[in-house]
């Protein structure tokens, strides 16, 4: 029988509002606030000196220690503060500002010592162990390259990403996606990665490739106490790297989840194999693929392309190579060669790997872009049904179904999206547009800040990540924020002032500002290089207010 023992905790109550200091998290009436971990370091900052002035520096000091910063993030976590907290008694705010000073927390704070039972696991006197996210959470951290020459970066890269997509087939695991966990690298603090991630386990390893020889080393390792639940080395020939990671993911799975994998889930990890030099120019065009810069997408298209020189009838390739061009055709000029040969590959990726959810998705993105929504759509489904955790099937589903002008159908996918990668701050803030025009505005509401919550924790990481700063500037405005939105739209500007995202999404601002001169500007930029998106701009009320100008009509006339 399991025996329990008590462990203190001190936490601080205000208002309708509990600041648990083990945690660090704050609590509204029991129900979790989202924040950014940066921004509850700020406030317990605060809460535990309330009643005094902290000046600016005594908090980049606590909240940033070692590290320097520009003051505007401090400013952009009281803010953020500020609109969660609300105001207090009196309708006065619960952080005062002291101009040119600091901040001084005012309202009254009771100080509490928490008892929580937790498992004990060696018998009386043995340590309480602090709760953590759940084990079956789990990141991929890309693996150390240990190669004579240190010239494996995309074996690397790429193991650790086929592993993500291995891992996401097993029911009962949550699995950070690449975008978030490849900001860290091994020999990073396990313990701030979990925090960071919100993932109770770590993947991560070494690989040294000598010849044809590879060997492969792994480590499980729970993020709260460091302990390694499980490790292995492989030492095999190149061409055994599909088995290698075969018995990874199983090995992981089954120390998750305590269970064997399904059949359905060993069928599910089933995928089309080739020879090394083949593989080798796959993973170098998945290495490049996510980069989504023109010339990226060209060199990628290249490597997916020898890949296929070498292996004719490797399904992985084709997809990708389809995705390639769906995704030259959407945001670089347009071209009729892009579209045709996306609906060339991915027919032919089908036709060679029916069981791979990846070819389904890429099919459906080219039969999209062709406007055959209907035909997309079983395509979609298709890849859900094969993998029912893969968030590309959902997010582009989801980006599908609006561009049909399914908006009900795209917010259930977007949110559905949503909940398979809970650190993606797209499909939370496009759920939160689509919720907004079919008229629900509270679901709308927490949708939107949701997503910006997700947007702040992957500036965190990233600072310079202009999607996350232009796509949320659209959404920090629907969130009563114009000064914030159009902060981080001119940065995101700065940033990437040719990236055709980040021009759409400040012309959409402009639009949300009145500023119809401006966004005019904007789309002349965009439109000039054939941005191919005419059917999402027919169902987006971001462009009513410049619909019946001639100079849009013009614009628009370019587009296909």
């Amino acid at each position: 029988m399991t025996s329990t023992t008590s462990m203190r905790s001190l936490s601080y109550a205000f208002g309708s509002f509990r600041l648990d200091t083990a945690e660090k998290v704050l609590y509204q009436r029991d129900q979790p606030v989202p924040l950014t971990p940066k921004a509850v370091e700020t406030l317990l900052a605060l809460v535990e000196r309330h009643g005094r002035l902290v000046t600016k520096e005594e908090l980049l000091r606590i909240v940033w220690p070692d590290t320097f910063v520009e003051e505007n993030n401090l400013a952009q976590n009281i803010s953020l503060l500020r609109r969660v907290l609300g105001e207090g008694a009196g309708g006065r705010r619960l952080i005062e500002t002291v101009p040119r000073r600091g901040y001084r927390f005012v309202e009254p704070v009771e100080q509490k010592a928490d008892v929580a039972r937790l498992p004990e696991e060696a018998g009386p006197g043995a340590p309480a162990r602090v709760a953590a996210p759940e084990v079956s959470a789990i990141a991929v951290l890309p693996f150390a390259d240990m190669s004579p020459g240190r010239d494996q970066d995309y074996l690397c890269e790429g193991l650790a990403e086929e592993l993500i997509n291995a891992l996401t087939q097993i029911e009962g695991l949550r699995v950070a996606a690449r975008t978030a966990s490849f900001h860290f690298r091994g020999g990073a603090d396990v313990r701030a990665v979990g925090g960071q991630l919100g993932v109770g386990t770590l993947l991560e390893g070494s690989v040294r490739k000598a010849g044809d020889r590879l060997r492969v080393t792994v480590q499980l390792i729970e993020t709260a106490t460091g302990y390694h639940r499980w490790s292995r080395r492989f030492d095999r020939q190149l061409d055994d790297v599909f088995a290698i990671q075969d018995e990874i993911a199983e090995s992981v799975a089954n120390s998750l989840r305590g269970a064997v994998l399904t059949p359905r889930e060993k069928e599910a990890l089933l995928r089309p194999q080739t020879g090394p030099a083949a593989y080798e120019c796959y993973l170098r065009g998945r290495q490049l693929l996510p980069r989504l810069t023109e010339a990226d997408l060209r060199a990628s298209a290249e490597m997916f392309e020898r890949a296929l020189a070498l292996d004719a009838a490797y399904g992985p390739a084709w997809a990708g190579l389809a995705t390639v061009h769906a995704t030259l055709y959407e945001w670089f000029g347009a071209r009729d060669d892009d579209l045709a040969r996306s609906e060339r590959t991915s027919d032919r990726a089908l036709a060679l790997a029916p069981r791979l959810a990846d070819a389904h998705v890429a099919r459906g993105c080219a039969l999209s872009l062709s406007r055959r929504y209907a035909e997309a759509a079983r395509e979609f489904e298709e890849a859900i049904r094969i993998n029912p955790n893969l968030f590309d099937a959902y997010y582009y589903f989801a980006r599908t179904s609006f561009a049909w002008g399914e908006i009900a159908r795209s917010a259930e996918l977007f949110g559905k999206a949503a909940e398979v990668r809970q650190e993606d701050f797209q499909s939370a803030l496009l759920q939160g547009q689509s919720l907004r025009m079919l008229g629900r505005a509270d679901e709308a509401r927490s949708a939107t800040r949701e997503g910006i919550a997700r947007v702040e924790r992957a500036l965190e990481l990233n600072p310079l990540d202009a999607r996350a700063l232009s796509l949320g500037s659209t959404e920090l405005f629907s969130d009563g924020q114009p000064e914030r939105a159009l902060e981080w739209s001119r940065r995101s500007l700065e940033l990437h002032p040719d990236d055709l995202s980040t021009l759409v999404n400040a012309a959409c601002l402009r639009s949300k500002l009145g500023l119809k001169e401006e966004m005019l500007e904007l789309l002349e930029r965009v439109f000039a290089r054939g941005w191919g998106k005419r059917d999402w701009i027919e169902h987006d009320s971001d462009y009513d207010i410049v619909r019946d100008d001639p100079r849009f009509q013009r614009l628009l006339e370019r587009l296909k």
